[in-house]
């Protein structure tokens, strides 16, 4: 996939965590402790998932590795 690409693709995945994280914090809000645990196993395979897809795209472009999650720089 071309940086652009990949790079788009990134922030779309970013978007759909970020959703994801707003129905981990629904389910945890309104439902039981029982329900939750039976959800968030759910929740978090797709995390994963949407994690994988972008570890593969930082491989082939580290340059669109956000800041926030290179390792720090030795001076």
């Amino acid at each position: 996939m071309d940086r652009d690409k990949a790079l788009r693709l990134d922030g779309i995945i970013a978007g759909a965590v970020a959703s994801i994280d707003r129905i981990s914090h629904y389910l945890k809000v309104n439902t039981s402790p029982q329900e939750y645990s039976d959800y968030i196993v759910h929740v978090g395979g797709a995390m994963a998932e949407l994690f994988e897809i972008s570890q593969g795209l930082y491989r082939q472009h580290p340059d669109i590795v956000p800041e926030e999650l290179r390792p720090p720089q030795d001076d």
